[in-house]
């Protein structure tokens, strides 16, 4: 089973594209609303979402949250628990986009307006997360927002102005500061073998971090990375309309990422992997999710979508 966001908003008008929809093996829609209501939450443009320790979370990124909600549950239904963090508790978290946790009682959440990844410590239960410390690679006379563990290059961007970090280091950014038309900012993230792997959309590469925030290298330019997910102990970045991959380097450091062959993509977004290694890559403009098998051979499943997929997870069921 899979369970997919759409990039919804106007919840007024489309709210069934507000929620987390599931879809089965064979491309059919079990439910629009894998989420139960909760008078207190408007859930708008959901992000990321993800299974750690028997609880979902799911990014919410409209303006009024701007938070990572969790829920438990089972199958298709999942119950509103707490809200994890939001912009509330944490001023780095600003238009937030995806999460990724370490095992190691952390979590990392990117965060496109602010262009900052921000780190939390999370709590013994599962369901509330806090600003960590500041790491050590950051200036120790800078000024940062709450929990700041990858910085922007660009230090005047709301809720404050902050000390810039010069690039690689430093998130690159472009687009306007205070109006609603596109910017180009900090996107996926994933945690694998003790780093922390950073989608810079606007430099076109991946970044690396340690575990103390220290950049050790990036990918090679690519045209639009958005998405980033690890399989097998490699690495698979979307957003142009192909995908690509690279094992991941050891130790940790500067890597080539190529085309996988046959995954071809209009627009590709959100990326999922199956026990049995079938692929799944959403088409962000074309609203349909396709299917590979282990080899990368498309398979039949086209799956129709009633906004732009952002973000998948499989489900085993």
């Amino acid at each position: 089973m899979l369970f997919v966001t759409l990039h919804g908003g106007k919840p007024e008008k489309n709210p069934r594209r507000n929620n987390v929809h599931a879809y089965d093996k064979e491309g059919n829609r079990l439910t629009a609303s894998v989420l139960d209501d909760c008078e207190d939450i408007s859930l708008n443009e959901l992000r990321a979402v993800t299974f750690v320790r028997n609880h979902l979370y799911v990014v919410n990124a409209n303006k009024e949250e701007n938070s990572v909600l969790c829920y438990e549950g089972s199958g298709t239904r999942y119950k509103y628990v707490s809200t994890f963090v939001s912009s509330q508790t944490c001023n780095s978290i600003l238009h937030p986009f995806d999460i990724t946790f370490d095992g190691l009682d952390y979590c990392y959440l990117s965060n496109q307006d602010t262009n900052v990844v921000t780190r939390l410590i999370v709590s013994k239960d599962g369901k509330s997360a806090r600003p960590a410390p500041l790491p050590a690679s950051l200036p120790r006379a800078g000024r940062f927002l709450q929990g700041t563990f990858v910085a922007s290059s660009k230090g005047d961007l709301p809720p404050q102005v902050n000390t810039p970090v010069q690039a690689p280091a430093g998130l690159e950014y472009y687009g306007p500061k205070f109006t609603t038309d596109k910017k180009h900012s900090v996107r996926g993230v994933v945690w694998a073998n003790g780093n922390l792997y950073t989608v810079d959309q606007p430099a076109g590469t991946v970044k690396v971090y340690d575990i103390s925030g220290r950049y050790v290298g990036q990918s090679n330019p690519v045209e639009s990375p958005v998405h980033v997910v690890v399989h097998n102990q490699t690495l698979f970045v979307s957003g142009g309309d192909q995908v690509l991959a690279s094992p991941l380097p050891s130790p940790a450091g500067d890597f080539r990422l190529l085309p996988v062959k046959g995954l071809k993509v209009k627009n590709s977004s959100g990326m999922a992997f199956s026990n049995s290694g079938n692929c799944y890559v959403a088409s962000r403009t074309e609203n349909v999710i396709l299917k590979f098998d282990s080899n990368f051979r498309a398979l039949k499943f086209r799956c129709a979508l009633p906004d732009n997929p952002e973000f998948l997870l499989h489900v085993q069921v």
